[in-house]
């Protein structure tokens, strides 16, 4: 079975090329009202910003907001592909009975720069969009849409050609008021790049109330994406150029997955000033602890997270981030000493030679990855097997894994916490490829995670509790 066979049940969106949408006075108009009308209702009071403070670097928190904003950055492209293909086209209406006749209408959605802040006067030189967009912004954007959209399965929004008007929310429109209260701001949300097969796909996000900035990736949705999940080669330069006078491990020849790194350092994907993918996102996170006066000397943390094809995309740019921290970099100049990856389903990114320089990272404390992996889930494997080792570009019996793995076992077993603990395919692969779709999904991830009374222990640990425990940086 093929990673995107898996993807299909963990993201059931249809994905279209964009188009213009929305008017630009209408769209500055909204989005510079975003941070002023369309902001929470009730600040948090302060008891409740010191709990949430005492409770930031364990894992319970942690691992539940991280999967709800990597889950979110599927939904979110759906949507805005949604609004950018219709808007303003003329279709016939969906028969809903079998004597009505195809009806004539425009698709015209209301105020859809809530979520389309791409376009307008203002411009922002590190972010795609002009303006942020606040949960507050989504849910009343889907208030006033109900009609143009209808409810799939696991919640996913598709686009209602029957135009039916809907009274009940959408669990989207729940999900964005629990965001809500954690004061979040969508700082940057870039899908340029993005087409109905694929394609990179990023947010940088805010969490006022639990003062953290979050880099969460998108993972695999069609052909392109399956093409650079299977392409193993390794490159040995994108991260470790001798011109960067980068110091490697005595002996070492460190590579990392050609395909994934390559979504990171394309130059097809860079912007105008011709910088890649990824220093274009650490421009944007690096401005935001620089210039951000919400941020700004207030101990806010950085994580990366993502599901999938995105968690290995998380693993690559928390490395890379780490790695020009301890390079003292100007890039990330005032980033925190510490990044903290948290991914799920993350596939393998790395040769052994990149194992190690990932570990003197973690030994100098500036790089933490705590990965969740279901068992069953064969994505985050290495060693492939015959015979779907044959559609791989390299060998994956030179990959392993990074950082402490919580391994969550079926049945409500609890898990397993160990340092790597890479397993090949064959350990994982079962007799049923649905049911190894099943437990690569988001929605057995969240399962999992929610299930076991005995996890709950081990949940309230810091991610640096967790790492004292989890076994050394030399295996």
């Amino acid at each position: 079975m093929g990673v995107g066979q898996l993807e299909q049940e963990s993201a059931s969106a249809t994905f279209v090329s964009p188009s213009p949408s929305s008017s630009a006075s209408v769209e500055t108009n909204i989005a510079h009202d975003h941070e002023k009308e369309i902001s929470p209702t009730a600040a948090p009071n302060q008891s409740s910003v010191k709990a949430a403070e005492a409770k930031d670097d364990t894992l319970d928190v942690v691992i539940h907001d991280l999967l709800k904003i990597s889950s979110f950055v599927y939904t979110f492209r759906e949507i805005r592909n949604i609004v950018k293909t219709n808007d303003g086209k003329i279709m016939k209406k969906k028969r809903t009975g079998l004597l009505k006749r195809p009806e004539k209408c425009t698709v015209a959605f209301d105020t859809p720069a809530h979520i389309l802040t791409q376009d307008g006067a203002y411009s922002q030189k590190d972010t795609f969009l002009k303006y942020k967009i606040t949960p507050d912004a989504i849910k009343l954007f889907l208030e006033k849409n109900r009609k143009w959209f209808y409810e799939a399965r696991g919640g996913a929004l598709k686009f209602d050609k029957s135009v039916t008007e809907k009274t009940e929310p959408f669990v989207l429109e729940n999900e964005m008021k629990i965001m809500t209260q954690d004061n979040l701001k969508i700082v940057d949300y870039d899908d340029e790049f993005s087409t109905n097969k694929g394609g990179l796909v990023y947010g940088v996000v805010i969490n006022l109330t639990r003062k953290w900035v979050t880099v969460a990736f998108r993972g695999t949705v069609g052909k392109t994406d399956v093409w650079t999940d299977l392409d193993f080669k390794l490159d040995y330069d994108s991260f470790f150029k001798s011109e960067d006078n980068i110091s490697i491990l005595s002996g070492g020849k460190p590579g990392t997955h050609a395909g994934f790194t390559k979504y990171l350092v394309d130059e097809k994907m860079s912007d105008q000033d011709g910088r890649k993918c990824l220093e274009r996102i650490l421009a944007c996170v690096n401005g935001e602890f620089k210039n951000n006066e919400d941020v700004v000397g207030k101990d806010f943390k950085l994580y990366v997270t993502g599901h999938s094809l995105d968690g290995g995309l998380a693993n690559l740019f928390a490395f890379r981030t780490a790695q020009l921290k301890a390079m003292d970099d100007e890039s990330v100049k005032f980033l925190p000493d510490k990044i903290t990856a948290l991914t799920f389903a993350a596939p393998v990114v790395g040769n052994y030679d990149y194992n190690k320089e990932f570990q003197s990272l973690e030994k100098r404390g500036i790089l933490r990855h705590i990965r969740v992996a279901n068992e069953g889930d064969v994505v985050p494997t290495n060693e492939i097997f015959f015979p779907a080792s044959l559609a791989l570009k390299g060998n994956t019996k030179e990959y392993t894994q990074n950082g402490v793995n919580l391994f969550l076992l079926r049945h409500e077993e609890g898990l397993v916490i160990d340092y790597r603990n890479t397993k090949s395919c064959s350990s994982q692969f079962g007799p049923n490829p649905k049911k190894n779709a099943h437990d690569h999904s988001v929605a057995e991830y969240k399962c999992r995670l929610n299930l076991d009374e005995n996890n709950k222990k081990i949940f309230q640990q810091t991610v640096e509790e967790i790492y004292a425990t989890a076994g050394d940086f030399t295996n």
